[in-house]
């Protein structure tokens, strides 16, 4: 017998960019680098977790009758810059982004 609910999460990595930074001897040369984004999840990875579990449930004969964000909280330092080009500190800046889901599936009657 089939259980009539089922559920399946999903986690979601961290998006990156290519920034270029000087290596070597000096800092003559150049490298490039992937740097991860601490605010944006890589949303096409994202979402293709998200659609192979939907077609997933479709073909184990379930409906997805719910979608749960799993968001993580993290935080930052705050800075501002003073007249006199001197960095003040400010505290944490507190942020959270949506790394995931919990898919919730129905069998279909």
């Amino acid at each position: 017998m089939s259980k009539k609910f089922v559920t399946q999460w999903f986690y979601a990595p961290l998006d990156t960019r290519k920034e270029i930074r000087p290596s070597g001897f000096l800092g003559l040369k150049k490298e490039v680098v992937d740097i991860h984004e601490a605010k944006i999840a890589d949303l096409d990875n994202f979402s293709e977790q998200l659609e192979n579990i939907y077609n997933g449930f479709d073909e184990m004969g379930y409906d997805v009758v719910n979608v749960v964000p799993i968001s993580i909280g993290s935080s930052e330092p705050c800075h501002s810059i003073l007249s006199n080009g001197k960095s003040n500190y400010l505290g944490e800046t507190a942020f959270s982004i949506t790394r995931g889901a919990v898919v919730v599936g129905k069998l279909r009657d």
